[in-house]
């Protein structure tokens, strides 16, 4: 009788394995969801990074091509140009990349911020133009949480792009 008792102590019923194998599920399933989650601050942040990714890589195409190369900005979100004298032409090589929609995209030259068609057209010339010496001008770029996509209660807060020299992109987060 003794035997018996000791032989069933031994090892864990089927149900015990099968409550932590849920169990290790749903913490697996919770955590994927957690590191997965794009907060708007992240998914902003991203955004900048590939506009300055791109802006670096027009300008360094205008350096080995020996060419001006220019940004048009529009609502939704930017189209590549190359001059080709006398007028700026659509680059079709290039992929033109939208802009997430819960994010505001504000463009300012010179301290005026500057009205964004709603779609890049033929006669517009480039907002930001990249010289043959890799140079471009100085603007700064500024993206925020849309009105409805923003949980935070100060919806002051931005990221700006910001030309720190000819040569130079700086980002950081602003709170007026």
């Amino acid at each position: 009788m003794l035997m018996a008792a000791s032989c069933k102590a031994k090892g864990f019923t089927l149900l015990e394995i099968m409550l932590v194998v849920v169990i290790i599920s749903i913490m697996t399933a919770v955590g994927v969801n957690i590191i997965n989650s794009q907060s708007i601050e992240r998914l902003i942040q991203s955004q900048a990074q590939q506009f300055s990714d791109d802006l670096s890589y027009v300008c360094e195409k205008a350096v080995f091509e020996n060419q001006a190369f220019g940004i048009q900005l529009h609502v939704n979100g930017y189209q590549v140009l190359r001059y080709q004298q006398p007028q700026w032409l659509r680059v079709a090589s290039q992929a033109i990349p939208q802009f997430n929609e819960s994010i505001v995209t504000e463009l300012l030259l010179d301290g005026l911020s500057q009205q964004l068609e709603m779609t890049s057209s033929d006669e517009q010339l480039p907002h930001i133009i990249c010289q043959s010496d890799g140079s471009f001008n100085a603007f700064q770029l500024r993206y925020s949480a849309a009105a409805e996509s923003s949980q935070s209660t100060d919806a002051k807060t931005y990221y700006a792009l910001n030309t720190q020299s000819p040569w130079q992109l700086d980002g950081a987060w602003h709170q007026p």
